[in-house]
């Protein structure tokens, strides 16, 4: 006597802390100890499939947010705020070399690193995405010279440039790099 063929009905969720827990096709259960990772129950011919999912956040860090301005996607998954402009001198040391010559102890050389409040906004006004450009640069710097030995054993003087400080300051966005926008058909 034969009884049949069994049918799976649901889908079995083993959570981070070992509990279990049926779930049905096509319905999801987020992770309660993971607002980023979801499960759904998908048929794959006549096999239930438990599908984990894991949604990926871009890097976060709050002390690069502007006070007041954290806020968390609809899931409680990611983080992002309005990154405050922060543009600071960074230094190296490093040996410089230049035309076959080079110092014979490394040399302080400094830069200007960070991020600054630039924009990519639709304007109804002129029908076209307005950008405003700010990037991080030298807002003061000097010239310091340095010896130098070159391979024929000579000795020259070679002057380069040192950033003192830094600062956002507005400059000119690369036309073109928008689409323009696209009228559809009726």
């Amino acid at each position: 006597m034969c009884c049949g063929k069994c049918l799976q009905k649901n889908c079995i969720v083993t959570a981070p802390d070992d509990s279990t827990r049926l779930i049905g096709v096509n319905e999801t259960y987020f992770s309660p100890d993971d607002p980023c990772v979801k499960y759904t129950c998908d048929r794959i011919s006549d096999t239930l499939m438990t599908i984990e999912m894991v949604k990926a956040c871009a890097p976060f860090n709050p002390d690069d947010c502007e006070p007041g301005t954290e806020t968390t996607d609809a899931d409680g998954c990611c983080k992002s705020c309005k990154l405050q402009d922060v543009c600071e001198v960074e230094a190296e040391e490093i040996i410089l070399e230049v035309d076959k010559c080079r110092t014979t102890v490394p040399v302080t050389v400094t830069s200007c690193v960070g991020h600054c409040g630039s924009t990519s906004r639709y304007s109804a006004a002129a029908n076209s995405i307005m950008h405003k450009c700010e990037c991080c640069q030298e807002d003061t710097s000097s010239q310091r010279q340095v010896e130098m030995t070159c391979e024929d054993g000579t000795k020259i003087q070679h002057t380069y440039t040192v950033v003192e400080s830094c600062r956002c300051t507005e400059a000119e966005c690369v036309p073109g790099t928008t689409a323009r926008p696209r009228r559809r058909r009726r």
